[in-house]
């Protein structure tokens, strides 16, 4: 009876140790802090991005045109732009070889996007009639136009110097960086 419990006790032990070293059956790859990285990243330039579409849609329609609702536009920017500003500065450098150059890569598009940011900000505001609205627009879009450019140079400086290519992996498998591959 006694080597029966002894082989009883040896099999719980194995199946124990199996189990723990199996992680519990998560199939699942563990996320890296370079791929939280890239995942933050993404998050917060996407979200920035629709911040800004929504507001453009809303001012689409001349019929509603009002002073009131430029300067929430004006705010909307602004508001959005803060958000991307923060959310990129909590995300700090990615622990890669390329960190520190990926991080100046962000940077610069912030940098970027709060000058354009204020451009567009100080233009919507200098609008005191449906006669301003088309240079306005213009103005605009070329803010606009300067901010996504920059957002392609940030993520081509980030890929390119990415020689071990440990956040062109990590964007890669990321979902929210999907939407700024297309």
């Amino acid at each position: 009876m006694k080597p029966a419990r002894t082989l009883l006790v040896v099999l719980v032990s194995v199946l124990a140790l199996v189990a723990a070293g199996c992680g519990g059956g998560d199939d699942e790859p563990q996320a890296t802090a370079t791929d939280e990285w890239a995942d933050g990243l993404c998050t917060a330039v996407t979200t920035w991005r629709d911040s800004l579409q929504e507001t453009g849609d809303d001012l689409q329609s001349l019929s509603s045109f009002s002073r009131d609702r430029l300067d929430q536009a004006a705010d909307d920017v602004g508001d959005a732009t803060s958000t991307l500003r923060d959310d990129i500065d909590d995300l700090g450098t990615p622990e890669t070889e390329a960190g520190e150059e990926a991080k100046q890569a962000v940077d610069d598009f912030s940098s970027t996007v709060d000058r354009e940011s204020a451009e567009i900000e100080d233009t919507i505001h200098g609008v005191s009639g449906l006669t301003d609205v088309p240079a306005a627009a213009q103005e605009v879009a070329t803010s606009l136009s300067s901010m996504y450019a920059a957002l392609s140079t940030m993520l081509a400086s980030i890929r390119t110097g990415d020689a071990q290519d440990e956040l062109e992996s990590a964007f890669e498998s990321s979902a929210a960086c999907d939407e700024l591959r297309n």
